[in-house]
């Protein structure tokens, strides 16, 4: 059920993640595990993860539910080490780990810590999603609408769950990473769960309730987009070509750059375009990154080195 493969530091914060299945495990196991875990021994963090159902009564709806859960098992299990605040993510991000900064250093505690997949992005939101469109239409799937739900702003998504109109920002955060304090917010995130886990939303998924009653507690930290960049964005924006591109060492080396750009890279979604995270199973290896972000701390001290031609070939 509980998987500790990391106690926490001083600081008694842990990443955690809810991987349900057998397929799902293997695939987390082999093409992330390594990443997440480098990345919390570099910060001394925690690094749980949950293999199974959080509530059996509830094993026939969508698995990401049961992330609202892991604050209530956390507090039930008797843990010989103490847990202050806790990141989810979802099983299928990688991190940025020479680059990126300590996560929960973004963090308030008296906060949920998101990160908006509406507002502050480097791109422009509505032609991202008629670049997404468009090519997934033409080189996916013609059965892939050129307009759909995809275009819907926050307040048609809450207007279709038929909650009240009673949010004033127009603001939608990735459900696949937040951060909370374990004592402040373990019993509101838990009630989210079962108050509405039958409910019927336009994924199936939790994304939309959360949102609403994240926001509606109008207790939110956003955080820069670096934090959850997300692929399908970045793909349709920077590397378009890989719709129709199948290259594992182009599609290896565009990951890799995008994660060199940002923190967090999360492949969310149901489409193809997700499947190009197995591509980048070898990044954290590659010593050249490492120096990279080792140089790219040091500041330039505007030194002159004479006039400096390339070579000829």
């Amino acid at each position: 059920m509980i998987k500790v493969y990391r106690k926490p530091g001083k600081s008694n914060n842990v990443i955690v993640s809810v991987i349900i299945s057998k397929e799902y495990f293997n695939f987390w196991e082999k093409y992330i595990f390594k990443n997440w875990y480098d990345y919390c021994k570099k910060y001394n963090l925690g690094l749980i993860i949950f293999d199974n159902y959080l509530d059996d009564r509830f094993k026939d709806i969508k698995t990401t539910w049961h992330k609202l859960l892991i604050g209530k098992l956390i507090s039930e299990k008797n843990l010989k080490f103490k847990i202050n605040n806790i990141c989810y993510l979802d099983g299928d991000i990688l991190i940025n780990v020479f680059g990126s900064p300590n996560i929960f250093k973004k963090h308030h505690k008296d906060k949920i810590t998101v990160v908006s997949q509406y507002k502050n992005l480097p791109y422009s939101l509505v032609e991202t999603q008629k670049r997404i469109s468009f090519f997934r239409h033409n080189f996916y799937s013609k059965r892939y609408p050129l307009d759909s739900s995809l275009f819907m702003k926050p307040s048609h998504i809450f207007k279709f769950h038929k909650f009240k109109n009673d949010l004033k920002c127009e603001n939608y955060f990735c459900a696949g990473l937040f951060i909370f304090n374990l004592r402040k917010f373990n019993h509101f995130i838990q009630n989210i769960f079962y108050k509405y886990c039958r409910k019927k939303t336009i994924t199936g998924g939790d994304e939309p309730i959360v949102n609403y009653e994240f926001q509606k507690l109008g207790k939110l930290n956003y955080i820069e987009y670096k934090y959850q960049a997300i692929w399908v964005y970045e793909m349709a924006n920077k590397y378009p070509f890989l719709y129709w591109l199948k290259d594992p060492k182009i599609q290896s080396d565009c990951v890799s750059s995008s994660l060199m750009s940002n923190f967090f890279l999360h492949f969310a979604g149901s489409w193809y375009e997700k499947e190009l995270i197995k591509s980048n199973i070898f990044f954290n290896s590659k010593k050249f990154l490492k120096k990279f972000f080792i140089y790219n701390k040091k500041k330039p001290r505007h030194t002159p080195r004479g006039l400096i031609r390339p070579e000829k070939s």
